[in-house]
């Protein structure tokens, strides 16, 4: 052999053992290497650093459910997002020393483990949930009220929506066998008042425990085959036999509303509500828009234990700069 291939070899078998020993003498495990992505840094706000393992605690914390489902990137994506926004306003909510009690984690666990016996909460990142919600109270959303005037206006405003087709409770007997629910009908045409017994005793469909009851419909809520048998129906009338992809079906409608207005008492707090959600969300981006421009940040996507898919709406250019790989949030 070549005496300079021979010394470049002995060379390159030397850096070989030298790894190796500072490994231990051991080849990464899966495990070792699933330890490692949850300690990567995604997130860097000043000195701080948040890693793997701080997001999917902070998604099992809020988000249960989601944190059970896997392989959903773009799902992942939104809640990495939403970790960004909440750890942006964290830092901001420390600078001005918002404090939360332990009397404030015990009642906040307290609601949450009546949903959630099941998960072990960490009191830490419970203050600093409670201590966004506090700084946002405190600054987003202090003076955000709804007065009667905004929601008779938007009453007048939306009439069409508040305009009410004719309604129809309906209850039904679904069984799989024809001959049986043709036995079954024979039976009701006789007595209608034992539906809501029959419905109970031998009905496969979800609402027999409530004797059939499925609720009101306007139309264009059900089905064509059904819906054209249905509204057709007189009060406590059995309908003929209505065969659907999952079984045969038998309706009885207990009562009817004609076309109407809602009145604007009747619908107030509902727009209260959509009108407070919306002014909320706006203020809420605002604020997080003017954060963003003084909070120093860097987000790492390529760390995440996932792949990032950037969000299609809602996003413009500037915003998709900031969240770019590497970038920083502009300063002031």
């Amino acid at each position: 052999m070549n005496k300079k291939w021979f010394v470049i070899l002995v060379f390159m078998l030397f850096l070989a053992q030298c790894k190796n020993q500072s490994n231990g003498g051991k080849v990464p495990t899966a495990v070792d290497q699933a330890a490692a992505i949850e300690n990567n840094v995604i997130l860097s706000i000043a000195d701080g650093a948040l890693t793997n393992r701080d997001l999917k605690n902070f998604v099992k914390l809020q988000y249960a459910d989601i944190f059970k489902q896997k392989n959903n990137d773009k799902l992942l994506s939104r809640l990495f997002d939403v970790f960004c926004e909440q750890q942006i306003i964290l830092f901001r909510a420390n600078q001005d020393n918002i404090q939360v009690g332990d009397d404030e984690i015990a009642a906040y666990l307290q609601e949450v483990k009546t949903r959630r016996q099941d998960l072990d909460f960490d009191q830490q990142m419970i203050r600093n949930v409670l201590k966004v919600q506090k700084y946002l109270l405190a600054n987003a959303y202090k003076d955000i009220e709804v007065s009667d005037s905004e929601i008779a206006k938007f009453y007048e405003a939306h009439l069409k929506e508040f305009q009410k087709s004719e309604e129809i409770r309906l209850f039904q007997i679904m069984v799989n066998d024809r001959e049986k629910l043709l036995t079954i009908r024979s039976e009701l045409l006789n007595q209608p008042s034992r539906f809501e017994e029959i419905a109970r005793s031998e009905s496969v469909s979800p609402e027999a425990a409530g004797g059939g009851a499925m609720g009101f419909f306007e139309k264009g809520m059900l089905p064509q085959e059904m819906e054209k048998v249905v509204f057709s129906l007189k009060v406590n009338e059995i309908s003929p036999i209505v065969e659907s992809p999952y079984g045969f079906h038998l309706f009885k409608v207990t009562q009817k509303k004609k076309s109407r207005m809602l009145l604007l008492e009747a619908v107030k707090d509902e727009i209260k509500s959509k009108l407070l959600s919306a002014k909320l969300s706006a203020a809420y981006g605002d604020f997080l828009t003017k954060l963003k421009a003084e909070v120093p940040v860097r987000i790492d996507h390529k760390n995440l234990y996932f792949t990032y898919i950037k969000s299609d709406s809602g996003v413009n250019q500037d915003e998709s700069k900031n969240y770019s790989d590497g970038d920083h949030f502009p300063d002031n």
